[in-house]
């Protein structure tokens, strides 16, 4: 059985623990800015987790497909940026339908904590959490992540 992060948009509350959790496994330090998952608000009653799905639900705007220097991997059931390749272009920034996948000098992006995540055992709502891939929550936040008409 593949694990991933799943979001339970309903039940986030805004916290942002998982981003502050993240960021301290990452970096020791917190920087929401770093962090591999990303909490938003739509309005002042929606908050909602945004997390990488290792491109199980990205279809054609998955980034291993876009990367033009075949940086980016599945390895394991996972996403992987290979960082000697990467060339920091940012064409899987803009591609993610999730908006998780992050630049500093290089991409980077979610990697389960090595099979541990920090965020699911700090989200005090179970917000996120780290089990078989769920479709249908993560089309939730895709239409949550659209442009409000």
């Amino acid at each position: 059985m593949v694990k991933m992060l799943v979001p339970y948009p309903e039940n986030c509350t805004g916290c942002r623990f998982c981003e502050m959790a993240c960021t301290i496994y990452h970096n020791g330090t917190i920087n929401h800015a770093d962090a591999r998952l990303q909490v938003h608000r739509r309005n002042v009653r929606l908050d909602f987790p945004s997390v990488c799905t290792h491109c199980v639900s990205c279809g054609d705007e998955c980034c291993v497909k876009h990367c033009p220097v075949d940086a980016i991997k599945h390895e394991n059931g996972l996403v992987r940026v290979d960082q000697e390749l990467c060339t920091a272009c940012g064409e899987c920034v803009e591609v993610c339908p999730f908006g998780v996948m992050r630049m500093e000098e290089k991409a980077f992006n979610c990697d389960l904590c090595d099979g541990h995540p920090t965020c699911v055992k700090f989200c005090p709502t179970k917000a996120i959490m780290y089990e078989e891939p769920k479709p249908e929550q993560y089309e939730k936040v895709k239409k949550l992540l659209a442009p409000e008409a």
